[in-house]
């Protein structure tokens, strides 16, 4: 089984329809961070420039790591310059500390409307 992290930094308006997206396509578990910093536009109202925006890290398996990715950037994107990113990046190892206990493929799902079908335990 292979793992991918999803991190997004998306403009804070966003983060409730992100959230609803994804608990509506069977993503369950994610973090949401604040975040500040500097890319293609800069805040020159603020003393540092920096804008705020909030980064939502995503742990699933391969085959649902660009679908992840792709609804986030979907939901996310308002036609602003500051909207954000999204990476996805490779994962070694992911331990449930609960449960002393490797992550397994049907930890993660993701409904894919197109198919009107949970992907997971058996793709």
């Amino acid at each position: 089984m292979k793992l991918k992290k999803i991190t997004a930094i998306i403009n804070e308006i966003q983060l409730d329809n992100v959230a609803k997206a994804l608990n509506a396509h069977g993503v369950k578990g994610f973090t949401i961070h604040p975040v500040s910093g500097r890319g293609n536009y800069c805040n020159t109202y603020s003393k540092d420039g920096l804008v705020t925006h909030k980064q939502i890290e995503v742990y699933t398996v391969d085959i649902h790591a660009q679908k992840v990715a792709g609804l986030i950037m979907e939901i996310a994107d308002v036609g602003l310059d500051s909207e954000g990113l999204v990476a996805i990046t490779s994962v070694d190892e992911l331990l449930w500390v609960y449960e002393k206990t490797p992550a397994q493929s049907s930890d993660f799902n993701f409904i894919d409307p197109l198919s009107d079908s949970p992907l997971g335990k058996n793709e």
